[in-house]
């Protein structure tokens, strides 16, 4: 309390942040049903409430005297984790430990600068040197990292305006189909490298990873192929340095369209939160739950916008891709077909 050294300190912090691990289970289902990140955000919550259950009938319980209910509460320990999740500080120069820096956290985030605070040994202080000049009263930025929008949605509360973000992605699930012949070889060659028959991958608007593409070229491969299931498997997971630049000309327009297909389908999903996002909540009398919802429904469409538009690109390349893909088959036919005319 006001004894601490920290007083000052965590009395100036946030008492309501707006991380994704103050939204209610209600509000993370109407407002990001269509995102990834909501998935994140329920297993990060699960995760702090099981840790809390933990300490609580292991620690707390036993010793009332030193951990008062009032005080040692699921909220108040929610409260802490965001606290630790949005202002906690990698520093390079002390092997990438973290660190709270009282006031230095305070500084704002840009996706423009790439100014980073770290440890300097010779002041035994935390320094943060500017990538620009300042004017004296304007405000000085530092990056939080390169995070897509949906992970500062998730750990710090806000979400950068639209198409300003150069490291903004989008997680693009994929599935195996269960009526597949080799769904049970495919699923246990996934297993195998930690993947699972639902996986998702980021999708940048300058294009997605060599592991999505090995994952669709799994998806598709016919059986004739169980031989190249394993490698494809290795291939989509990022954590073995197997050669992931495969191409499989055989399956290629499969494993595009298939892409498309689920790329398509999460558009679909946007689209009608988009579209139905202007008539919620109009039920709300309350001022203050009105605010709130409010508040937290913006967020969720400047979110679902920008992801969106991404998904929106990746759709572009995609079909034009196909279409040169089947443009060259048929030239490729036509050719054909006229050499066999000459030789009969």
């Amino acid at each position: 309390m006001g004894s601490s050294r920290w007083s000052n300190y965590i009395s100036a912090l946030p008492r309501q942040p707006y991380s994704l691990l103050y939204w209610t289970r209600a509000e993370l289902d109407r407002y990001l049903e269509a995102s990834q990140i909501r998935e994140r955000a329920i297993e990060r919550i699960t995760n702090v409430i099981g840790t809390y259950d933990d300490l609580r009938s292991r620690i707390f319980s036993k010793h009332p005297e030193l951990f008062p209910e009032e005080v040692f509460n699921l909220e108040t320990f929610k409260w802490s984790f965001g606290i630790l999740f949005s202002r906690l500080v990698r520093l390079p120069s002390m092997d990438g430990r973290v660190a709270l820096v009282p006031w230095a956290d305070m500084l704002n985030h840009s996706c423009e600068v790439e100014t980073f605070l770290d440890y300097d040994s010779s002041s035994r202080g935390i320094v943060f040197t500017t990538d620009r000049p300042y004017q004296a009263g304007e405000q000085v930025f530092i990056s939080y990292g390169r995070k897509s929008n949906g992970e500062l949605l998730l750990s710090y509360g806000f979400v950068p305006k639209e198409g300003t973000n150069p490291s903004d992605s989008v997680e693009l699930l994929l599935s195996l189909k269960k009526s597949d012949k080799s769904y049970s070889q495919k699923l246990e060659a996934l297993r195998k490298h930690g993947l699972s028959a639902s996986q998702c991958f980021p999708v940048q608007i300058t294009g997605w990873p060599v592991e999505l593409m090995a994952y669709a070229y799994l998806a598709v491969s016919p059986p004739s192929m169980s031989s190249q299931f394993e490698k494809l498997a290795a291939a989509a997971s990022n954590k073995t340095t197997t050669r992931k630049d495969m191409r499989f000309p055989e399956i290629e327009e499969q494993a595009l369209q298939y892409i498309l297909d689920s790329c398509e389908s999460s558009i679909s999903k946007y689209s009608k939160f988009l579209q139905e996002s202007g008539s919620m909540d109009l039920d709300v009398t309350s001022p203050k739950q009105l605010n709130r919802r409010l508040f937290l429904k913006q967020l969720a469409v400047d979110l679902c916008t920008s992801e969106r538009r991404i998904l929106f690109r990746a759709q572009y390349i995609l079909r034009r891709r196909l279409r040169d893909l089947r443009s060259g088959e048929l030239r490729a036919l036509t050719l054909f077909n006229g050499l066999r005319k000459l030789f009969k």
